[in-house]
């Protein structure tokens, strides 16, 4: 299908279980697969999974990891009035897409070709001697560190509360004093609340105007949530 992700699936870093040491040198384990463009694999770096049991990982492990495509999309509404008030309501959603969470490529990753980068705050929590269970890979150049993998992929579905407008119409007593036809006071919102599992800024993303790539956020902006207040007057 169009707008399928591809790439390796991650199996969290490397544990010192996986390895026999000296105390100083670090080798894997025999049946341990290792990423094939690593010459000295270490503890901490990302581990994928060995698809097709060769023991060592490399193109030929790659496979669908993730659809950019929701399996549906749909918004309802409703309009309320009553004693001069009226409020309409819109939500809109999108569920079963994955999202390409790229941004973590860049912000959760030691794998970085400009060291001034900040990071993203779960970094902290990155693999290091002292927290060696640690799933988020250590900081290093390893090229492992910088693969496309279900590391990345995130659940993209939402329910967002898109437009909502509360307005009151003044009534023809008040209208008939002040010389006017009509009269409304209103406010009105625009992307008010999202509620989604996502991690990035916002789940309504893709960075590339093609259908083959949809799903993909790196360095996107967000929708601006907007509060706006308005007067109608008819004379």
């Amino acid at each position: 299908p169009i707008g399928m992700m591809y790439g390796y699936i991650y199996q969290g870093t490397y544990k010192y279980d996986d390895f026999v040491t000296d105390g100083t040198v670090y080798s894997l384990k025999p049946g341990v697969p290792r990423y094939t463009a690593e010459n000295n694999t270490k503890p901490g770096y990302p581990k994928y999974a060995d698809l097709n049991d060769d023991g060592i990982i490399d193109s030929n492990d790659q496979t669908f990891i993730g659809r950019g495509d929701p399996k549906h999309i749909g918004g309802f509404t409703n309009n309320f009035e009553y004693a001069g008030f009226d409020l309409s309501i819109f939500f809109q959603w999108s569920y079963g897409a994955n999202l390409l969470n790229a941004n973590k490529l860049m912000f959760e990753t030691g794998y970085n070709r400009r060291r001034d980068l900040n990071q993203f705050a779960s970094f902290a929590d990155r693999w290091t001697p002292e927290n060696p269970e640690s799933d988020i890979p250590v900081i290093s150049t390893s090229p492992s560190n910088n693969l496309f993998s279900t590391r990345l992929i995130e659940d993209g579905s939402y329910l967002r509360l898109k437009t909502l407008s509360l307005g009151y119409s003044f009534d023809k007593k008040v209208l008939n004093k002040l010389k006017l036809q009509k009269a409304r006071v209103y406010i009105s919102g625009q992307n008010l609340f999202t509620w989604t599992n996502y991690s990035g800024y916002d789940p309504e993303v893709s960075v590339r105007n093609t259908a083959l790539t949809p799903g993909l956020d790196f360095s996107s902006y967000p929708r601006a949530r907007s509060v706006n207040v308005g007067l109608n007057v008819n004379f």
